[in-house]
């Protein structure tokens, strides 16, 4: 499309008939105006249609950065995923002091229990599948460089564990009102009674209670706790939370009515409280432990040439973005002088099909394949200048990376210079923290990213097909003629 813009200077003609009046010729000089077009590009390239090439490859990890505030605890087998086992380690954020009343003594402490919190529906598999956790107590530091595949033995003491439970992640025990108003399936495990009493004293101990001012001070005496499912296999649960009460006991004086009079007598009722003392948080170091073996079944796909994306951890994608080709489809309309309004990758997706209702990843991460660890390691949100994000859309099976714009303008900007790290790329499924922020004068609401992590909320497998994958330009530039 083609816009043509046309000046006119009025004022040139009054100009002009100024001199008539002392010469006969007449200056053309102003009369005749720069003309000039603005050439619109909005369009939508297919990749097989015009022979973009993305060279997209599955690629197996052995290991991935599985630090996370939430867990995954549980064994599946799924005949078309593969197998998966999920165990976690955590330090732990302890609470600068102890808020019991003074009057409370050892003795009057009754045990102290740590509660794991399962959401509502954040499951796979079967939820009536009976099985049993054990809980480990740390003897030493976790590892700075903690990955997936870390291998707990030497940091823990496997024949004192701390408690053991059996539990399942189905709410079918509940009662009618606690299964309407509960969010989610909560399990207690009971801790020796001496950890209780010995906590407990170190609270109220002037000089022990230094170890509770600093988290670091906290992880060098108490190192954190291994918690590993021990039986069963059919379901992965997503720990949300865990919790350290202290539970203990107190008398209190109340009235009471006599029976078969209007007296009313004192008497003496036991009452019970707690409180949280530790808690595994986003501020201490805690990681999954994740041993998957894929399937012959995506073995044989991704052998086949079939892109295929799997979580947690297992295969991510790897691939060369035809960002060149791109440029020479549009030869000299696409330059240093081009104002570049959109730019956009739509990724066709599937799930691949089983039985077990495993669904695809929510959101994909796009990112340069030579920054993906450090995005990781540091923390780092997406720029939109290397690192990109995109949801997976339901309605189309696809991922759309609206915000390539910055990365085609510096495209441009080097276009005789591109090398291999500019154009080699990985996808990899990452969970996506927001925030909304409205503006109290206009009223417009923005959202901003504020955590990007690999995705661990569940078991999830995933086709893509680049080959089909569309790409979305929309540019303008001005010729002066």
């Amino acid at each position: 499309m083609k816009i043509k813009k046309i000046a006119t200077i009025a004022s040139s003609l009054l100009i002009a008939v100024g001199f008539a009046s002392c010469d006969d010729t007449v200056s053309t000089i102003g009369g005749t105006l720069v003309q000039n077009e603005v050439n619109i590009v909005a369009d939508t390239l297919v990749a097989d249609t015009v022979g973009l090439n993305f060279d997209a490859v599955s690629e197996y990890s052995e290991e991935f950065d599985a630090r996370a505030s939430s867990k995954l605890l549980g064994r599946l087998n799924v005949p078309e995923y593969g197998s998966l086992e999920c165990s976690f380690v955590s330090q732990l954020m302890c609470a600068t002091k102890m808020n019991v009343p003074d009057s409370i003594k050892t003795n009057d402490v009754d045990s102290m229990r740590i509660i794991l919190t399962v959401p509502r529906g954040s499951l796979t598999g079967d939820s009536l599948t009976p099985q049993q956790l054990r809980v480990y107590g740390l003897t030493k530091e976790l590892p700075k460089n903690i990955a997936s595949n870390f291998n707990p033995e030497g940091y823990y003491d496997s024949a004192r564990p701390l408690g053991e439970r059996g539990y399942t992640l189905s709410a079918l025990a509940m009662s009618d009102s606690l299964f309407n108003l509960a969010t989610g399936i909560y399990i207690p495990i009971k801790l020796p009674q001496e950890m209780a009493k010995q906590t407990f004293d170190a609270y109220r101990d002037p000089e022990k209670s230094k170890l509770f001012a600093w988290p670091q001070t906290f992880a060098k005496k108490y190192p954190g706790v291994y918690i590993e499912q021990n039986f069963g296999n059919g379901c992965v649960g997503l720990i949300s939370s865990m919790r350290f009460y202290l539970y203990w006991h107190y008398t209190q004086e109340t009235k009471k009515k006599k029976e078969g009079s209007d007296e009313y007598e004192t008497i003496k009722v036991t009452k019970r409280d707690s409180v949280c003392l530790f808690a595994s948080q986003p501020e201490v170091l805690s990681s999954n432990r994740i041993t998957y073996k894929v399937s012959d079944y995506l073995k044989g796909m991704a052998q086949s040439g079939k892109t295929i994306i799997t979580t947690p951890g297992g295969y991510m994608v790897k691939y060369r973005f035809p960002i060149q080709q791109i440029m020479n489809h549009y030869g000299d309309k696409i330059g240093r002088q081009t104002v570049v309004s959109k730019f956009g990758l739509e990724i066709p997706a599937a799930v691949v099909k089983n039985d077990y209702g495993l669904t695809a990843a929510p959101h994909l991460l796009m990112i340069k394949r030579s920054e993906y660890k450090d995005f990781f390691a540091q923390n780092k949100i997406p720029d939109g200048k290397t690192s990109f994000y995109a949801p997976y859309s339901e309605t189309n099976k696809s991922y759309t990376f609206s915000g390539l714009r910055e990365y085609l303008i510096d495209m441009i900007a080097k276009r005789n210079g591109i090398k291999e790290e500019d154009v080699d790329f990985v996808l990899i499924p990452v969970i996506i923290g927001t925030e909304d922020v409205s503006n109290p004068y206009t009223g417009a609401t923005v959202t901003y990213v504020t955590k990007c992590s690999h995705y661990i909320g569940r078991p999830t497998m995933t086709e893509l097909d680049l080959k089909k994958s569309k790409v979305f330009v929309s540019f303008s530039r001005q010729q002066i003629k």
